[in-house]
């Protein structure tokens, strides 16, 4: 009885013609970016990684612990857990050498410093992530993003135009990845400016608000 099924990745829209929803009633349309969230100040390249999200197993967070203990570089972590896993994270880096730092939940106003003067952002899932907003609000700030190769991601985070990508759950090659970055700083600047246009072009508001009305005026005529 559903006439349409909105769906933001492709992806996933694959995934449920798969499982057999009939084609002609999936609808991908990508999430939009709130302009009302937009950067206020200057963007800067600093020297330490960012990575919003839960800490949870399914997000990839010991993999990315284990990349940056080998690496050594900075990385700041926002976000908390539902069930204590950020706990067992930090029981897993006691004496071991890092500069790993929990900073909890925090509401945006209170992300956005970090977005804005991080080198990078990283979105390293074990899981099927839809459309992850950590990445729309990296893309915001112009800031690259080094994601996981899977599902979603592998779109919406283009291997060498807006980021970098790296095998799923393998620490050595995100630590691969992690030392391209520091060495070609300059793709920095150049990844992030790129994933802001395609923010402004693939999520813009009005692009999302034209497709969505769409699918109504398309579902809307077939009850006439």
């Amino acid at each position: 009885k559903i006439s349409g099924f909105i769906i933001p990745a492709e992806f996933t829209a694959g995934r449920f013609r798969e499982f057999g929803i009939p084609a002609e009633k999936i609808h991908c349309i990508p999430t939009f970016f709130n302009s009302t969230n937009e950067s206020s100040t200057g963007i800067t390249y600093g020297d330490f990684f960012l990575y919003v999200g839960r800490v949870d197993p399914d997000k990839g967070i010991l993999t990315m612990l284990k990349a940056f203990v080998r690496t050594g570089y900075k990385l700041v972590i926002i976000g908390s857990s539902i069930e204590g896993y950020d706990g067992k994270m930090k029981e897993y880096l006691t004496g071991k050498k890092h500069q790993v730092t929990f900073l909890g939940k925090l509401d945006f106003p209170a992300i956005r410093p970090y977005l804005e003067s991080c080198l990078c952002t990283l979105c390293p899932s074990e899981c099927y992530d839809n459309m992850p907003n950590s990445v729309l609000e990296s893309y915001a700030c112009r800031k690259a993003v080094i994601a996981s190769r899977l599902g979603a991601l592998t779109d919406l985070v283009p291997e060498h135009q807006t980021g970098l990508q790296f095998k799923v759950a393998d620490p050595d090659d995100l630590a691969e990845k992690l030392n391209y970055m520091i060495d070609h700083r300059e793709l920095a600047a150049e990844f992030g400016n790129a994933g802001r246009k395609k923010l402004e072009t693939e999520f813009s508001e009005l692009f999302h608000y034209n497709q969505l009305m769409d699918v109504f005026n398309k579902v809307k005529s077939e009850y006439n």
